[in-house]
């Protein structure tokens, strides 16, 4: 079924996002951008990584990643996460060869890695429950 608690070792979470790399290349999208969207696509992602560690094993880990540069729905939907649910995840400090550390993951911007980005992720690990 769709709904499985606890199935997978390995989840990985592309959340939906606001992109803004095609807001660089399209002015006319830059003029549809809004701070209303992004706080509702933040409430969409949130959601999101509530089923995604839902369906993680314990000891599971689950990649969050988006497309986008705004902290509301990169880091802050992670702290949301922390806030809400603690003990339940940790976060794993991970990088890449190119990019910056953020609060609880990695961000890649076009201006530092030929053009790609932006990219942020961070990994998360559900935390198993002592028995």
């Amino acid at each position: 079924g769709m709904y499985e608690p606890e199935a997978f070792d390995r989840v990985l979470l592309d959340a939906p996002c606001s992109g803004e790399q095609h807001l660089l290349s399209r002015p006319a999208e830059l003029a549809q951008w809004s701070l209303k969207r992004t706080k509702y696509l933040a409430q969409r992602q949130y959601a999101l990584l509530c089923a995604g560690v839902q369906v993680l094993k314990p000891g599971g880990r689950l990649v969050y990643s988006t497309c986008t540069i705004s902290p509301l729905e990169n880091d802050q939907v992670i702290s949301k996460y922390l806030k809400k649910k603690p003990n339940t995840v940790t976060v794993e400090r991970v990088g890449s060869e190119c990019g910056e550390p953020t609060e609880h993951g990695w961000i890649i911007l076009p201006d530092q890695c030929q053009g790609q980005g932006p990219i942020y992720f961070s990994v998360l690990q559900k935390v198993p429950i002592e028995k």
